[in-house]
């Protein structure tokens, strides 16, 4: 597989899933920009390495959301290190812990961080999360981090998640609609009206054979051939029964193959054609 190609092909889709992630990290300007550019160079880097790994047991716009969402978690852990709450925040317990968190690592202001740190030891007062907050030692100031956990795990039903599938499933149907199309053109016209009666007609075998005058028995391995062969289109053009489900569902036909419309003038059944079917 060409995976420059895959890669370039892909490159709307990869930078829509940088954005969702950058703004719910709240990444943003210049940041989300230089952030963009660590993306795609760890996308090519070790020829495609990250694209090889995906495997197509999800949508690429899935495993992109992962992958994008590892590599931030990457370049805070770089930037900014590992947290770790003070020496005093571990002797007073776990809501100094939080409270240490909440001042010194995600930078909220004490007003805030109190109500916070009530809601998880009611017996402190407003006075004595304020006294906690005053025994803390200083730390630096750094730049406000969004919790590596939020970043690396990936949420069920996330928005961005949604989207970007959305916008895979579309490429995806519109890609497989264009190579059934494709090896459709290459066939006799016989052959695409068969298609069409079974398929955009929900016609019976034994009702095209009455249409076309053509026997019965040797349809079914006619229709089953040529089935055989946009099956083989399809894994050819990378697009096998597993990435067509996942996108599609069962609603196969959402995707337009052009079964439902005489769209060829040299396809339509003659008129006589037209009689025996309406029978």
């Amino acid at each position: 597989m060409d995976f420059e190609a895959r890669f370039r092909e892909s490159l709307p889709l990869i930078d829509r899933v940088i954005g969702e992630v950058c703004r719910r990290a709240r990444v943003r300007d210049a940041d989300a920009e230089d952030f963009a550019s660590v993306v795609r160079i760890a996308l090519i880097e070790n020829d495609y390495e990250i694209l090889r790994k995906w495997e197509g047991r999800s949508t690429l716009a899935g495993y992109l959301s992962i992958v994008i969402r590892r590599l931030l978690a990457d370049q805070r852990i770089q930037e900014l290190g590992r947290w770790h709450p003070s020496a005093e925040a571990k002797r007073l317990g776990n809501a100094a812990i939080l409270l240490d968190r909440l001042l010194h690592r995600d930078g909220r202001a004490l007003e805030e961080a109190i109500p916070l740190v009530r809601a998880l030891e009611p017996s402190l007062s407003e006075k004595d999360v304020r006294a906690m907050a005053a025994s803390l030692p200083a730390r630096d100031q750094r730049a406000r981090p969004v919790a590596l956990e939020e970043i690396a795990e990936p949420a069920a039903e996330d928005r961005a998640d949604a989207g970007a599938r959305d916008y895979d499933a579309h490429r995806i149907a519109t890609r497989a609609a264009q190579v059934v199309r494709e090896t459709m053109a290459k066939w006799p016209d016989e052959d695409v009206v068969i298609l069409r009666f079974r398929y955009g007609g929900s016609m019976t075998i034994a009702d095209i054979s009455r249409a076309l005058r053509i026997p019965q028995r040797p349809l079914y391995r006619r229709l089953e051939a040529r089935l055989g062969e946009l099956r083989q289109a399809l894994v050819s053009a990378g697009l096998d029964a597993a990435t067509l489900a996942e996108v599609t569902g069962n609603a196969v036909r959402s995707l337009d193959f052009g079964l439902d419309s005489w769209k060829n003038a040299d396809a339509r059944p003659s008129s006589q054609e037209e009689v025996e079917v309406s029978r």
